[in-house]
């Protein structure tokens, strides 16, 4: 099976097993008015970037409480990314990336980044260095600019290809999808330099790293595809069934894991590269993290964080 892969990176066919929402094991509904959407989870907590206002909600995972409301000065648009004991938000509205700390729940520090409103994307943390997708003054996204996370200072811009807006850090590179060529590129951080140029499905999009592999959510025809580190590759494009503009993709408990609107939770198994649940239904799910033994989706029409009982949903397969 695993030659077959290797030999024949094409798309698995089968039809995912689709299930009501209804379904899904969602242990609580966590409100967060008015808009839930980027999360991350770590310092002990779950961070949620929401709206009107704009603001970062931190949540107690063992509770289920908002803690704390921190608010920010823009529009949240790169994700959210723990790093340095800080939560790092850059927001674009303002051209800045936002440090909160987490023992005061305060913004201790702004600096100006070369963003603007416009694509979500996401950036990264590696080697000393946040790596933003920037677009300005080029709309077309083909620039990546390295950042020293202490002193907020430029240090490099790389040419990549155009739409390039998500960046993710692991396997000791940095990997960039471009939705305008179907590729992800292959950066040494070190020597800054792009090593491989990888096809992917169509219209890539948000990425995670995890079971030994990159996967990378493909919007235009709702495939993931599974990218080898080791031989720079696609071994594996997996029909989730769930195409879309927007949606994410975690790792975490043993599994991949998308949200799109309409189908908030497609588990993918890295041991098969097929499709084991899937959950169809409601409108708003979009961000989606793994963490303190739970699965967490943001519904952003509906102001709610879900939390699913990932063991549960393992034992019902």
């Amino acid at each position: 099976m695993k030659c077959a892969l290797l030999l024949f990176p094409f798309a698995l066919a089968a039809q995912a097993p689709r299930r009501p929402l209804a379904e899904l094991p969602i242990r609580a509904r966590i409100a967060v008015p008015a808009s839930a959407d980027w999360i991350a989870t770590g310092l002990g907590a779950l961070w949620v970037v929401n709206y009107k206002p704009d603001r970062v909600s931190r949540i107690d995972p063992t509770t289920g409480r908002v803690v704390a409301d921190i608010p920010l000065a823009s529009k949240a648009c790169l994700g959210i990314v723990i790093a340095l004991d800080r939560v790092w938000i850059p927001t674009c509205g303002d051209s800045a990336m936002n440090a909160i700390d987490p023992s005061t729940n305060r913004v201790v520090a702004r600096w100006r980044l070369p963003i603007a409103p416009g694509r979500e994307g996401s950036f990264a943390f590696s080697d000393g260095s946040f790596w933003v997708p920037a677009n300005t003054p080029d709309t077309t996204s083909s620039e990546l600019a390295r950042v020293d996370a202490r002193s907020g200072r430029i240090v490099r811009r790389i040419r990549v290809s155009a739409r390039s807006d998500v960046v993710v850090a692991g396997f000791g590179a940095l990997w960039i999808a471009s939705s305008a060529t179907d590729t992800v590129l292959r950066i040494d951080p070190l020597r800054e330099t792009i090593v491989a140029r990888i096809a992917v499905g169509p219209s890539p999009k948000f990425m995670t790293v995890g079971s030994g592999a990159l996967w990378v959510q493909n919007r235009r025809d709702g495939s993931v595809s599974r990218v080898d580190p080791a031989t720079n590759r696609e071994v594996a494009r997996i029909e989730a069934h769930a195409p879309t503009e927007w949606g994410d993709i975690a790792a975490g408990e043993g599994a991949i894991w998308l949200a799109v609107d309409g189908t908030p939770v497609t588990r993918i198994d890295p041991r098969t590269n097929r499709v084991s649940d899937q959950f169809v239904g409601g409108s708003g799910a979009d961000a989606i993290r793994v963490g303190f033994g739970a699965l967490w989706v943001a519904d952003h029409e509906h102001g709610e964080v879900w939390q699913v009982d990932v063991r549960q949903l393992t034992r019902r397969r």
